[in-house]
């Protein structure tokens, strides 16, 4: 990916939210690293400290918002699942109970 397109593609990234754009970078930069011939994750590449990156210490701050971000997602969505799964079983069992009568 050219440098213009990844510029382009950080533009289609303001429109969504905050939290969305802060994963989203994350994959841009990531991206970048790996056109430039790191390998591994993003994580493993900003181990090696790459000599391109002068703030390293911002993209690990960043990274690791990034990495909060999506572990609590995730967790926010099992809660979720688990709240409308426990609905469901009540909705069925009030269900059966009306039609066995």
């Amino acid at each position: 990916m050219s440098y213009q397109k990844f510029l382009s593609h950080t533009k289609s990234i303001e429109k969504l939210s905050a939290s969305e754009q802060i994963v989203q970078y994350d994959k841009v930069y990531h991206h970048i690293l790996q056109e430039l011939g790191y390998s591994g994750t993003f994580g493993e590449i900003l181990k090696r400290t790459p000599k391109e990156i002068t703030n390293i210490q911002d993209i690990w701050t960043l990274h690791k918002l990034r990495n909060t971000l999506v572990h609590e997602l995730e967790k926010h969505n099992q809660l979720l699942l688990s709240q409308q799964a426990g609905k469901y079983r009540k909705i069925i069992i009030s269900f059966l109970k009306q039609v066995k009568n």
